[in-house]
């Protein structure tokens, strides 16, 4: 199957799915559940025969009279075991397992410990796999008259424009070494990871291979980061990739980057993007790692009292992926300013007003205020917003982020962040930043700020200095102290602490020098590069300073028609096959090759582990349509993160 997009890559393989399902009970996971959303959701299978539609959960089963289900997983051993009780609870004939994973890598896993290292250096893992789980679920079935299927389908991926995507089943995944930032060895292979970090590593190659072969690309792979060259060595060597790449028939650049190189740009609440300020704002949709739940109470007679876990309201979205519309303006939100998002959300609500407020050409701003006048008087009209749902939500999700108290914290937190900049690149001098933190997290009720996100600006400052300042040990003694403090007095709402019981003061200091462990570890992640060390730039119009996050810098390179050395991206397929040419020059004494070029070929593929915001996106995007070059360049992560959430990835609380 050959696609020559995510999207379409994307859609291509839910048709395969929906060919599947009719007459079927559909099971399935979370990750598989939230790929289908962006695809059109529930209906999709509803419409497409499927007579029933149900969690992947141990406690579900099929009713009497369903003999078909089909199965949508990443194919975990858990998730296995999870099938196994299901069929044994039903009374089925016909089951189809659909795993999102390359069946190489479930073979690995469902045989640990086995040696099956021929079968997988022949290729053969795939066959085995699909023999080994097909004989397991007719024993499940327990039936002589069955028929099962086990099938790859790689859905793993949501495009959130034509060329920005992410990856929900790998949200998870973030760069560490055996729990750790920095690895123990500078020389990383696979097996210094722990058994569940090598299966994430591996799961993750195998779902970029997948969109590589779907798309028809053999890549050259690019990296920058200790994990992306783990990622880059199982793309290079296993015998699936190595399989594919005999077939596929387009040149593409693969660059993978670790995220840990630059947190920054993660952690700051600097951004122009409405889809930050919304996901910063709202919270998360129940099951999802995208997208945010709307409270839709303001349209209809019920009132939610506790949203989003008041259940007698279902929260509402953002993306609508049947209402071109609603993905115009989901894309709007990465790429427009806010005023552009405000106007185009207007112009589309004018359309519907029963009211008649102003039009659009007679508004000089348009407000929240004006915005949700319009939204409210649609109010119990379920004739109109039946047939306006998309927009009004994310009307709604507009409103409730510019009202939100999360949004003024933002605003405050942005400030503050700018102070520090400036401070750090005026003098180079840390005495004062710490000292400041310090204040601010004593002063944070006051100030209405909450704990994880002083935690995320904290974290901002150590990544934006590097190794360019170092903090006095004074300052940083300060510091640990005061965070323990905070964190003893705020451990019900910042620690996940399921069982509900009390931390003591000693173990919130033990938390505490945990952090600043982990925070001085942030300060030496560009160590190992050369060009890329300092993200702290002077502004182009020569007055202060401004962030250049690593990404941006590297972007700004690529796509360089001058062609500067990209001295701090490697490229996996030189190393043996240089030393083998340079000898044969040598002899020959023809003039040494030039070092190859992401740009030489036509599609170039950036994907960034552990997480990616919209501003990113935005700006990278827009570096690559301003400097005039032909070539496809799409951006690719495991996530969207918000500042909360990638300080949590580094701090783990």
């Amino acid at each position: 199957m050959s696609s020559s997009s995510v999207k379409e890559f994307g859609k291509a393989w839910w048709s395969e799915v929906y060919n599947r399902i009719i007459g079927a009970v559909v099971f399935l996971d979370d990750a598989s559940a939230e790929c289908l959303h962006w695809d059109g959701g529930l209906f999709n299978l509803l419409s497409g025969g499927a007579v029933a539609v149900k969690s992947l959960s141990p406690f579900e089963s099929c009713q009497k009279d369903n003999k078909k289900a089909v199965f949508i997983t990443q194919a975990s051993s858990t998730q296995v075991k999870t099938i196994r009780e299901i069929i044994r609870h039903s009374d089925l004939t016909h089951c189809i397992l659909v795993s999102t994973v390359s069946l190489d890598v479930v073979y690995l896993e469902i045989n640990d410990g086995k040696d099956v290292g021929d079968a997988v250096s022949s290729g053969r893992g795939p066959t085995e796999a699909t023999k080994q789980l097909e004989s397991m679920l007719i024993e499940w079935i327990g039936k002589r008259q069955c028929a099962v299927e086990v099938v790859h389908i790689p859905i793993f991926t949501i495009s959130l424009t034509n060329v920005v995507f992410v990856t929900p089943p790998y949200s998870h995944i973030y760069p560490l070494f055996e729990g750790k930032l920095i690895p123990q060895s500078p020389s990383v292979d696979l097996y210094s990871l722990s058994n569940s970090e090598r299966s994430q590593a591996r799961r993750l190659a195998s779902a970029l291979n997948s969109m590589l072969d779907s798309m028809n690309l053999k890549e050259d792979i690019y990296y920058v980061g200790a994990y992306s060259s783990l990622l880059a060595g199982i793309l290079e060597n296993s015998p699936v990739c190595l399989a594919r790449r005999k077939n596929c028939l387009h040149p593409a650049s693969l660059i993978i980057v670790d995220r840990t190189l630059d947190v920054c740009g993660v952690t700051s609440h600097s951004t122009e993007s409405v889809l930050d300020k919304i996901a910063a704002a709202l919270p998360k949709f129940p099951g999802h790692s995208v997208e945010v739940a709307v409270d839709i109470s303001p349209l209809c007679k019920a009132t939610a009292v506790n949203h989003p876990e008041d259940i007698q309201l279902s929260p509402g979205c953002l993306y609508h992926a049947n209402d071109d519309g609603c993905v115009q303006t989901y894309e709007y939100m990465i790429n427009k300013s806010h005023k552009e998002v405000m106007f185009d959300l207007y112009n589309k609500l004018s359309k519907i007003d029963i009211q008649k407020s102003p039009s659009p050409k007679s508004l000089l701003k348009v407000t929240p205020q004006s915005v949700e006048k319009i939204v409210t008087a649609s109010k119990g009209n379920y004739d109109i917003i039946s047939k306006h749902l998309g927009v009004l939500q994310q009307a709604l999700a507009v409103v409730q982020t510019m009202k939100s108290p999360r949004r003024a914290q933002q605003e405050l937190l942005m400030s503050l962040e700018k102070q520090v900049l400036q401070n750090l690149a005026a003098s180079r001098d840390s005495t004062s930043v710490l000292h400041q933190i310090c204040h601010l997290i004593k002063t944070r009720k006051d100030r209405n700020l909450p704990l994880d996100s002083l935690l995320a600006l904290i974290t901002h400052v150590y990544s934006l200095v590097g190794t360019e300042v170092s903090f006095s040990k004074q300052h940083e003694d300060n510091l640990t102290e005061t965070l323990s403090v905070a964190i003893f007095e705020d451990h019900r709402s910042l620690l996940r602490n399921e069982t509900g019981t009390v931390v003591s003061p000693e173990e919130c200091e033990e938390i505490s020098k945990r952090v600043m462990g982990q925070l001085k570890d942030i300060t030496q992640m560009r160590k190992t590069l050369t060009k890329y060390t300092s993200v702290l730039k002077p502004c182009e119009t020569g007055v202060g300073h401004e962030y250049r996050g690593v990404l941006q810098q590297m972007v700004d390179d690529l796509v360089d028609t001058e062609r500067p050395d990209l001295v701090d991206l490697k490229h996996k397929n030189e190393g043996i096959k240089d030393l083998l040419r340079s000898g044969l020059n040598i002899l020959t004494s023809k003039k040494t090759r030039s070092t190859k070029h992401p740009l030489d070929n036509s599609t170039i593929i950036i994907f960034v582990v552990g997480g990616i915001t919209a501003e990113e996106c935005k700006r990278l995007h827009r570096s690559v349509i301003t400097s005039g070059i032909d070539n496809t360049v799409l951006i690719g992560s495991t996530k969207l993160v918000t500042p909360v959430e990638a300080m949590r990835d580094v701090v783990s609380l």
